[in-house]
């Protein structure tokens, strides 16, 4: 247990931001509002962004 890492609130902040981001990703491309490409060239700017 003394592993264990606290996030900050910042980290925590990141974390939700970018689950939000993949969501809406997701959605858009469920939708076939974005192609496959469009969907992992944006997957990965929002995974470089955090």
């Amino acid at each position: 247990m003394a592993d264990e890492k606290k996030l900050t609130q910042i980290e925590i902040d990141n974390l939700i931001d970018e689950t939000i981001n993949l969501s809406i990703l997701s959605k858009l491309l469920e939708l076939n509002l974005i192609t496959n490409k469009e969907f992992y060239t944006l997957k990965e700017k929002i995974k470089n962004f955090y």
